[in-house]
């Protein structure tokens, strides 16, 4: 028996019965019904047992009651039903208190029905929702064979297996990343307790049960999928469904990752796309060797992505395989239509830009936020994660060279001025792009000519003014954006402001002076980063 008490409660003739007290634990399981006719019953209650009595065993003592209680409780009861008129007239207050303290259902059992009457209507219920719930599975099970034999249902696959489960489902990904979550949990926090144990195992969740059954598919992992259900325990055949839900989706993400991977397709594209890149092959001849293969690279105004793993000496070629695949076949990394071509020592990711905009920072935060389960250990731990390198939106499919080139020259920036920034536009450095054969000297002098007030001995000792204009500059002259970045009041940045333009003798509001203190804070920046990267290198001689 698999009943709640509350379930209980509802099934005729228990249905006459009055809930006295623990309602908090109406959730509890009925496994079995036995009758309490000893008084040393509680070592021998079994968990989940519901217990019917007419309180002979209790009515001599209270205290001998709410002991009795405690006891029930820890050997997990699932509550008493009591039968009133032949040595109780009403349950006694102190065992009410007791019975709410600890959460145990006391139940006033309907005094012209015997235990037997309402013990066998419970087996009864039990066995017809048993059948029912089993003819349902089996339904079920036929469904899902027809749609594991379907060649068409690559569609919606996540969508279609809520429709045969019957149950809300999740789908998590090997790294622990959500992949689907149907509407009803959308608001659960499904990803708690990661990571999960790699075996079928059973949960408990807010309204019932949660099965984590693994995704696997011969020695690939792809997940798990979760089954969230409303009662306790689900049917022996149930379960079964559960996990034959799993290896049809573990077959479908197989096959589709093959489909997508399939090692002579990405051979070619990427021999193809070397060839463009090496201008051995024009633009349209890539779009039509590339369309013979089924493959549309351009739908429009695009934009491209890089995506690299650095440091490049500890570049791990499993890592950059598993982004590959998580671009190609995972629904929720579809920001727009996109293609991925594996090329030397990257990725590179050719975006529509729908309504002819610049998905620059779109592209940005949403590379950040599907990674961040790679990013962030390469942070902590000083090891190889992904970083993206975003050209500007180009509009013809022969600027597809242009914008590669833009992503090449936005990581060597990267590396050349020592920004750490995982995702980066070219878009943001261009200024920086115009001036970077500028010899170092010249840019040291053009830095002190402009800043001398400020480094003069005490124009800003505590470089407090330097920050300030640092942070100005950085936020296009926002002073709103340069407080939140100090964690200062804007008032503050405004003083310091007409402070720094006294000393500077400049107009900040002219473009002019902006666009050279802009220029002074990108040789700064690249005259840091140059001076710490020869201190790393320098040798070191003993003394």
């Amino acid at each position: 028996m698999q009943l709640t008490v509350n379930e209980a409660l509802s099934i005729y003739p228990l249905s006459g019965a009055k809930l006295v007290a623990g309602a908090q634990g109406t959730t509890r399981i009925i496994k079995s019904v036995n009758v309490m006719d000893a008084p040393d019953i509680a070592e021998w209650i079994k968990s989940g047992e519901l217990l019917f009595t007419t309180a002979f065993v209790m009515k001599d003592s209270e205290d001998n009651a709410v002991m009795l209680l405690r006891k029930l409780h820890e050997r997990g009861c699932a509550g008493l039903g009591i039968k009133l008129g032949r040595f109780w007239e009403h349950i006694p207050n102190q065992i009410v208190e007791e019975a709410n303290h600890l959460g145990l259902p006391l139940i006033e059992l309907p005094f012209q029905f015997t235990f037997s009457d309402q013990m066998n209507a419970l087996f009864k219920a039990e066995y017809e929702r048993n059948t029912k719930t089993l003819q349902t599975v089996v339904e079920r099970q036929k469904k899902l064979m027809q749609f594991a034999l379907n060649q068409d249902h690559k569609k919606d696959v996540f969508a279609k297996l809520v429709s045969i489960i019957g149950h809300p489902i999740a789908v998590i990904g090997s790294r622990g990343h959500l992949l689907f979550a149907s509407e009803e949990t959308k608001d659960l926090n499904v990803q708690q307790g990661w990571p999960y144990k790699p075996m079928f195992q059973r949960v408990k969740w807010d309204h019932g049960s949660c099965y984590r059954v693994p995704i696997t598919q011969k020695d690939e992992d792809f997940g798990f999928l979760l089954i969230y259900t409303d009662g306790a325990y689900a049917l022996k055949e149930e379960e079964e469904l559960f996990q034959q839900a799993a290896e049809v989706l573990a077959y479908d993400m197989d096959m589709t990752y093959r489909e997508h991977m399939n090692p002579t397709l990405q051979d070619e594209m990427c021999l193809f796309m070397k060839q463009y890149l090496e201008r051995k092959i024009n633009g349209d001849e890539l779009v039509r060797r590339s369309e013979g293969y089924g493959i549309q690279l351009f739908q429009g105004n695009y934009q491209c992505v890089l995506t690299t793993v650095e440091p490049e000496i500890f570049a791990d070629g499993k890592l950059l395989k598993q982004i590959h695949r998580e671009l190609q076949y995972n629904p929720m990394m579809q920001l727009t239509n996109s293609s991925h071509i594996k090329i030397d020592g990257g990725i590179l990711s050719i975006y529509t830009c729908p309504g002819g905009k610049d998905y620059g920072e779109e592209l940005s935060r949403f590379l950040l936020s599907r990674f961040e389960d790679m990013i962030e250990p390469g942070k902590t731990a000083g090891g190889s994660m992904p970083r993206f390198w975003i050209s500007k939106m180009k509009y013809e499919p022969k600027s597809l060279r242009e914008a590669y080139q833009e992503c090449l020259d936005t990581r060597a920036l990267a590396a050349r001025f020592g920004m750490k920034e995982v995702a980066l536009q070219f878009e943001t450095l261009e200024f920086a792009y115009l001036f970077s054969h500028v010899p170092e000297s010249v840019m040291e002098n053009y830095c002190n000519k402009v800043l001398e007030p400020l480094q003069m001995e005490g124009g800003d000792p505590s470089q407090i003014l330097m920050n300030t204009l640092e942070a100005f500059i950085e936020n296009d002259g926002l002073i709103n954006e340069a407080a939140k970045q100090l964690f200062v009041h804007r008032n503050t940045i405004t003083y310091r402001m007409d402070k720094i333009s006294t000393l500077l003798q400049m107009d900040l509001k002219k473009s002019n002076d902006l666009l050279k203190l802009k220029l002074v804070f990108t040789f700064r920046n690249y005259l840091q980063a140059h001076e710490s990267n020869e201190s790393i290198h320098k040798p070191h001689f003993a003394k």
